[in-house]
């Protein structure tokens, strides 16, 4: 049975690779991709080519992704006690991420030189390695080539699950960079596009690429670790079938005007066939949930369901071939500079405190993001309640309120007006570092995650046992030092905004994303080490906490200063080529900034300074509680000792004095006893 098993597993691969490529090329037929353009006739080799290596590109990442999740997530432990050596389960699904990582890797270079032969056209003595790589989308298809090859790299000399845990990391850093290499990078509002694009990408990995190596891997499998697996992956689904349907409806709400193109439009209907077969997905994998440990079962439905998610995958190929109904490429000209450039219009009333709080630009996946947040924070916070356990309102209230500022910094008006004014820009990075953070580390979702999430009994690790694992390793010891966490959090400032990196976060939705994400995490890794409620390797002495907090809020208010008394602007090709506002006006709203980084970083100051000092006295008082607790246990043992140790000094002190005699005394000058 193994054996027959293990053949229909190696045929898979080619028959779903012969799967895609077919549906790939009819959804273009259907779209009319295949029809030669008349100004750029594209070369056969991009026409042909381009679905084939696509295909290969996806099964790739496939690979990649899902067997490094289930060699870290899913697959049971050999024992009770934890384990991080790779068992020969573990070590099979590590080799078949490697091999997916490589040809994801091989596939993604081939992508570049086809991408500028596709810019070139056909009959062009052109070098398209030059081409392709002198613009962004062909230097991104670069950068996720270099990504998979360190995944495959990291799988390949992997003999423990952290090293396996990296090639992941690596895989899902490069499934999220390839919403930027496609029409989203380039798309009209493609803050939403490219962020959709790289939810969508990252869902399906994790979906099909789980699945499908689910499949490989369950002739090796007895029924027990099938059902385990099965059981533990079926979450993973759930969410990525959810990101796909959000992603998929933004997507298309992006690049269609009205519902009717789904019938009018070849495009629509591609995107008709797609939806239908995600629908039939999610129906499929609900009955396999229901019959976790029937191996003949499972890999009947799975292999259903991969043939299925095969022409999904080549429809959304198709789509990527394709023009929408709704044209997303806009000439940078006139009134449309803005709109190329940015991608939406800035507000039309005037920027104003108020105006902070009304204007609505929607970021929909940051949004989600942030209800997501706050979803499995009180899920867990009703499962410790449902147990019996008391979990404190003040962390909840801190929580949610922080997901809520997170929505209003990357939804609200400082996001509308962050790419057109430094002051708005200021406002928002204010927020994302030091009121989010703060927040939500006052919130102790570590604590939380610990407590509500049962840990795993098999020797496997799962998402508790792998954030306190990084919470206890080396990075992290190095990374809560105070005058690290303070260094960060200061000399990012001076890297950011006194080089080239500010005008690359305005320009290029990466670089925006790695600042948000960059803003994020110093701020949380700052606001942890002074009062944060998850436990650290170590105490840290408060009076440390405050030397950190008064030297490097003085160093924040200090650079406020410096921007304040700038002589130059801030990206000033940035603001000058938006055309909105005279070098005057730009030179007083830089200063504006300066002033607004200046003032707020003092309300902080106090905020964290009292936090400190009330957690310094809370632990003082929490020791004396335990002293006496203590004391009341033994009966003052630890007194009693210390007293006659204390009475034994003065006994020595006063054995010493009789020992030198009567000699040693003064001579009486009389006999009388009463002299």
């Amino acid at each position: 049975m193994n054996a027959v098993s293990q053949r229909a597993g190696a045929l898979t691969l080619p028959l779903l690779l012969l799967l895609t490529v077919a549906a790939a090329v009819a959804g273009m037929a259907a779209t009319g991709a295949l029809v030669p353009a008349e100004l750029v006739p594209a070369s056969p080799l991009v026409t042909w080519g381009m679905p084939v290596v696509r295909a290969l590109h996806h099964l790739g990442l496939l690979c990649a992704i899902g067997a490094g999740g289930t060699a870290v997530l899913l697959l049971p432990g050999p024992g009770r006690r934890e384990v991080t050596t790779l068992d020969p389960l573990r070590r099979r699904a590590v080799r078949l991420g490697a091999a997916g990582a490589l040809l994801w890797a091989v596939a993604s270079l081939a992508l570049v030189p086809l991408g500028g032969l596709e810019a070139t056209g056909a009959g062009t003595d052109l070098d398209v390695w030059a081409v392709a790589l002198g613009g962004e989308l062909g230097r991104i298809q670069l950068g996720i080539t270099v990504l998979a090859a360190l995944s495959a790299l990291a799988y390949t000399l992997a003999r423990s699950t952290v090293l396996a845990c990296w090639g992941l990391a690596f895989a899902g850093l490069g499934a999220a960079s390839l919403g930027l290499a496609g029409h989203a990078g380039s798309s009209l509002d493609h803050i939403n596009a490219v962020n959709a694009m790289s939810v969508h990408l990252v869902a399906v990995s994790v979906w099909a690429g789980g699945l499908l190596v689910l499949f490989l891997l369950s002739a090796r499998m007895d029924e027990t670790q099938m059902a385990t697996a099965i059981r533990r992956f079926s979450p993973w689904a759930l969410a990525a079938v959810t990101g796909l349907a959000l992603s998929g409806v933004i997507s298309a709400w992006i690049r269609m005007s009205h519902w009717t193109e789904l019938i009018t439009t070849g495009y629509g209907r591609v995107v008709l066939v797609k939806a239908l077969g995600l629908l039939i997905l999610a129906v499929l994998g609900a009955l396999q949930r229901h019959r976790l440990g029937e191996r003949v079962r499972f890999r009947h439905l799975a292999m259903s369901e991969g043939l299925i998610m095969a022409m999904v995958i080549g429809a959304s190929i198709a789509l990527g071939r394709s023009a929408p109904p709704v044209p997303q490429e806009i000439p940078a000209v006139g009134e449309l500079r803005v709109l190329s450039l940015v991608g939406y219009l800035p507000p039309e009333q005037e920027f104003s405190p108020a105006a902070l709080f009304t204007v609505f630009q929607p970021d929909w996946i940051a949004l989600v993001l942030a209800v997501t947040m706050a979803g499995l924070y009180l899920t867990g916070v009703v499962r410790l309640t449902r147990r019996g356990d008391v979990w404190p309102w003040i962390r909840t209230a801190c929580f949610l309120a922080g997901c809520l500022a997170f929505a209003w910094v990357l939804n609200g008006g400082a996001a509308a007006w962050g790419k057109f004014r430094f002051d708005a820009h200021m406002i928002q990075h204010m927020a994302m570092m030091m009121i989010v953070p703060p927040l939500w580390v006052l919130g102790g979702p570590v604590t939380l995650l610990s407590r509500a999430v049962a840990p795993r009994t098999d020797g496997s690790r799962g998402v508790r046992e792998w954030v306190l694992a990084a919470l206890h390793s080396g990075y992290s010891r190095l990374l809560s030092s105070p005058p690290v966490a303070g260094f960060l959090f200061v000399g990012s400032l001076i890297l950011f905004y006194f080089s080239p990196l500010f005008e690359m976060a305005m320009r290029h939705h990466l670089g925006h994303v790695l600042m948000t994400v960059h803003f994020l995490a110093s701020g949380y890794l700052f606001a942890w080490v002074l009062i944060g409620i998850d436990p650290s390797q170590k105490p840290i002495n408060p009076v440390l906490k405050l030397i950190t907090l008064l030297v490097t809020l003085a160093f924040h208010a200090f650079f406020g200063v410096a921007m304040v008394s700038a002589t130059w602007l801030v990206a000033e090709d940035w603001y000058t080529q938006l055309g909105m506002y005279s070098l005057d006006r730009l030179e007083l709203i830089q200063v504006r900034g300066g002033t607004i980084m200046w003032a707020i970083s003092e309300v902080p100051t106090v905020g964290y300074a009292i936090i400190v000092a009330a957690m310094w006295m809370q632990s003082d008082d929490r020791r004396a509680r335990q002293y006496d607790r203590k004391a009341e246990r033994d009966g003052g043992a630890e007194l009693a000792a210390y007293n006659a140790y204390l009475a034994s000094l003065r006994g020595d002190g006063d054995r010493g004095d009789s020992g030198r005699g009567d000699g040693d005394r003064p001579a009486s000058t009389t006999s009388d006893p009463s002299a």
